[in-house]
């Protein structure tokens, strides 16, 4: 059994979720875990190409989920788009890494929301059991995407990721980093990428915006 993922319960708009520190949103009203941005297999593209990157990051971003899997009521994983960073991402090492998460987890019903790099990496493995659906979906007035726009009037939230959210700490005198975070805006949420082998980009925040960052064990309203 995993080490259980911390989290916080917050309410956004009417809807009561879970955010974890290991980088998920869980919503269990409908008993749905979301995660974005594994880029599973980035880490096998670079070594392709002669870059030296230390290898175990899959294994590491499935540990995660597995996690969060353990510590929610969790029936359906829903990935919110690119869950390969290319199409040489899926080496047999990876392939085998995948196949054994899904054999741990055989009473979970896995969805991708087919995101950027999602359209490059071309079809799965057809024995695989995870449904590709196209950004747009809906649950009970929630829409699924990969990246952040506008939401229509017929819907309370958009759930997205895309961007890798983060926040600069710190002062100009000094500098503490970056820190990844959940960021609600304009009713779009947009969730920080799970990826264990990827960066984040500094947002940009309206004083009307909500911020959650997330810490090494802990997630905290900012």
């Amino acid at each position: 059994m995993n080490a259980m993922s911390s989290f916080i319960d917050v309410e956004i708009e009417g809807i009561a979720f879970r955010m974890f520190a290991d980088r998920g949103l869980y919503w269990p009203a409908q008993r749905v875990l979301f995660v974005a941005d594994t880029h599973l297999g980035k880490d096998a593209t670079f070594r392709r190409y002669g870059i030296a990157v230390p290898a175990g990051s899959t294994d590491a971003t499935l540990h995660a989920i597995d996690r969060m899997i353990d510590a929610s009521d969790a029936s359906r994983v829903i990935i919110l788009g690119d869950m390969f960073h290319a199409k040489s991402s899926l080496s047999p090492s990876i392939c085998q890494s995948l196949e054994t998460f899904f054999a741990r987890h055989l009473d979970i019903r896995f969805t991708l929301i087919r995101g950027n790099h999602d359209k490059h990496v071309g079809s799965l493995p057809p024995e695989w059991p995870i449904e590709i659906l196209e950004p747009g979906e809906v649950i009970e007035r929630v829409i699924l995407a990969h990246e952040p726009g506008d939401v229509p009037m017929f819907a309370s939230l958009l759930l997205c990721g895309h961007i890798h959210p983060s926040v600069r700490l710190g002062s100009r005198s000094e500098r503490l980093g970056k820190v990844a975070c959940f960021w609600l805006s304009k009713r779009c949420l947009v969730l920080p990428a799970i990826g264990k082998f990827t960066g984040t980009h500094a947002i940009s925040t309206d004083t009307a915006d909500q911020v959650w960052l997330v810490l090494d064990n802990q997630v905290v309203e900012h």
